[in-house]
């Protein structure tokens, strides 16, 4: 890793740290750098565990408040990110249970609903200039997404915070709340359920390098 990289690291932590300092102290200014800087790829992770961008928004703005009532708990100079989306994955989880006892939300419409690029290895970036390729690289993206939805929940969350997040096996533990162990469980699980939904769905992805192999991918 540089020393750029690195040193936008520590920025970004010294304005989390900042942040979070005057939430504890009550400033309600400290919540807005907060909402800032994880709105984004808070909502893009809500999206991933639900399919549902209204049901994304509403989990990540309940997260935020739950995350302003409990800052104080939150130990200064620890990374923000993985304690705030184990806030966004549990609110995620009670949505879902509410939702699945009012209505069946829909899987199939999640790849026409995306409106974000997910981070990370598991889809091909869109950032191309011809215009086939951006055409191409969205249909790979939007079939990757679909499979992901069909996925049993555990499996995918933990696919998400891997391959579209990148987090480590023990980071993904902490921010699930589960052993290290299940956490591996689960990766392998939803490697074998993903590939499984692909060859049945979108055979031709398999050709397009597009599938996670490992958890080091």
């Amino acid at each position: 890793m540089g020393r750029h990289m690195l040193g936008s690291q520590t920025r970004e932590q010294s304005a989390d740290t900042d942040a979070i300092r005057r939430c504890q102290q009550g400033d309600i200014s400290g919540l807005g750098l907060l909402v800032a800087s994880y709105q984004v790829p808070a909502v893009r992770l809500a999206y991933l565990l639900t399919g549902d961008n209204e049901l994304a928004s509403d989990i990540v703005q309940d997260s935020f408040l739950l995350a302003y009532r409990g800052i104080k708990r939150f130990h200064l100079g620890e990374p923000f990110a993985p304690w705030f989306y184990r806030i966004v994955t549990n609110t995620a989880r009670q949505r879902r249970r509410s939702a699945r006892a009012r209505r069946e939300v829909s899987l199939d419409a999640l790849a026409p609903q995306a409106d974000f690029q997910p981070e990370g290895g598991l889809v091909f970036a869109t950032s191309r200039s011809d215009p086939v390729e951006r055409a191409e690289a969205g249909e790979t993206r939007d079939a990757l997404l679909s499979a992901l939805a069909t996925l049993p929940h555990k499996q995918r969350e933990a696919i998400a915070l891997r391959y579209y997040f990148g987090y480590a096996d023990l980071e993904i533990a902490s921010v699930l709340g589960c052993r290290l162990g299940a956490v591996q469980q689960r990766l392998h699980a939803g490697r074998a359920s993903l590939q499984k939904a692909i060859r049945q769905r979108y055979p031709w992805l398999l050709s397009a390098g597009s599938l996670p192999s490992s958890p080091d991918v």
